[in-house]
């Protein structure tokens, strides 16, 4: 049974998916409102080094006080092909109250950054609790399902492990596998089908 279309959704693009900007992407939806926009993040995109492309005293401000080492790019991930120089970021700390946007339990967006800062200083914690997201993807009203039911997507539940995890590379085939069933044989699939 796939999961509903809803804030917190996992979308994984099925090898069906033909637009490279998607291709072997998990997409976690942040708003989901029918006849409306609906707005997701690309989870296992990290910009790496790519990330120096964009102005570096700006992200060190941001991430000041959040990480102890120069990998600035381990925190910055291409979120979408929409509006690419737009920043959206999502963490797990729901102490932020009123100022962060609940996209499902443990999975919020946005806040005041200070009090996101003081909150990792004063918890430090090995597994990651924010992700920076430049850009957007955004479906016009009816296009998702479209996509859907030309089989592009596989829905799958949130799992907010997924949208934070340390090997974000590894996330589609991880999230195919988890899923089991006739999905998991597909997480296997090499990226060039002649490798096969």
């Amino acid at each position: 049974m796939p999961a509903p279309l809803e804030p917190g959704t996992l979308m994984i693009a099925s090898l069906a998916l033909e637009e490279p900007t998607f291709s072997r992407t998990v997409v976690v939806l942040l708003q989901y409102v029918p006849d409306e926009l609906t707005l997701g993040v690309i989870v296992n995109r990290p910009l790496g080094d790519r990330a120096r492309l964009y102005p570096s005293d700006e992200l060190s401000n941001l991430t000041q006080g959040l990480t102890k080492s120069a990998n600035l790019g381990g925190m910055f991930f291409q979120g979408g092909p929409v509006d690419p120089g737009s920043l959206i970021f999502l963490h797990r700390v729901d102490e932020l109250g009123e100022e962060a946007t609940r996209i499902r339990e443990g999975l919020y967006a946005g806040g005041d950054l200070d009090a996101l800062r003081a909150h990792t200083a004063a918890f430090g914690t090995e597994s990651p609790l924010l992700r920076f997201f430049l850009g957007y993807a955004e479906w016009a009203p009816g296009q998702l399902e479209d996509e859907i039911s030309m089989g592009a997507w596989i829905l799958a539940p949130c799992n907010v492990d997924f949208v934070f995890a340390e090997e974000s590379d590894q996330v589609w085939q991880q999230s195919l596998h988890y899923l089991g069933g006739k999905y998991a044989p597909m997480s296997f699939m090499p990226e060039d089908p002649t490798l096969n």
